[in-house]
């Protein structure tokens, strides 16, 4: 299979997975350590005037938008996966949260401009392949007002890790690049799949891991990306098993 082929199966089926997992997620996934992706959100909004507009991307079920929320901003929350929007809004119905609206994008189809005072985009990243990296960090700047904010997460483990898993995938005739991690996803995506209602006793959260596209960027690589579009790293830490950034568009 051709490498441009491969990689649209693998949004599918990222896009199908997630859209599985969707209706046991308040229910069962809502517990995972959070602390420092918390704290990055305080240290985005300390920077952020009143009432600012916000967009989540990568949102997900809106796990983090009540904090967006309840600090008086106002929050666009896009994701490919239909389902995970459908928890999202019951979770935060239009009527009792005039302030948040949902809409079925792509980070790939995002095209705002100078829309936002601040953009968030939270344990989403690591799905996407290093050909769309550029595009999806400059779609970021230009969804920015001049001086907004942006705070990213990446996964912050060694590449050295995910050697044996790019040579597997290479044995297998995949077309992978180094950093990705494919080479049990075929497998684990359809015991995941397979049943009826998402129970973590049956598959554990790494095994979901498995089952979904995952890409792992060098950190210089990514601070190159952000600095060839126009965004400045203000403050770097990790935690969560992630690294987390904070960058300001340039005025």
């Amino acid at each position: 299979m051709e490498r441009a082929e491969w990689l649209k199966k693998m949004r599918t089926q990222a896009e199908a997975l997630y859209d599985h997992i969707a209706p046991a997620y308040w229910v069962k996934f809502g517990g995972y350590p959070d602390a420092a992706h918390r704290q990055f959100i305080e240290k985005l909004l300390g920077r952020l005037g009143a009432q600012s507009a916000i967009l989540d991307a990568g949102c997900g079920a809106g796990r983090y938008d009540g904090m967006l929320l309840e600090a008086g901003h106002n929050v666009l929350g896009i994701d490919q996966s239909g389902s995970m929007l459908a928890r999202a809004r019951e979770h935060f119905p239009q009527e009792r949260f005039p302030g948040l609206r949902y809409a079925k994008m792509g980070l790939q189809e995002m095209d705002f401009q100078a829309k936002f005072d601040g953009v968030i985009c939270m344990d989403a990243l690591e799905h996407v392949c290093p050909e769309d990296w550029p595009g999806i960090v400059a779609r970021f700047q230009k969804a920015l007002r001049p001086g907004g904010m942006l705070y990213v997460t990446v996964d912050a483990a060694e590449l050295g890790e995910y050697r044996e898993a790019y040579e597997r995938g290479k044995a297998m005739g995949l077309p992978v690049v180094f950093g990705e991690v494919a080479d049990e996803l075929d497998a684990a995506y359809a015991q995941a799949t397979a049943l009826e209602a998402l129970d973590r006793r049956a598959i554990s959260g790494e095994k979901l891991d498995l089952a979904v596209y995952h890409y792992h960027p060098p950190m210089e690589q990514v601070r190159a990306w952000l600095d060839q579009a126009g965004l400045a790293i203000e403050e770097e830490g990790t935690g969560d098993g992630y690294a987390h950034l904070l960058a300001r568009k340039n005025a």
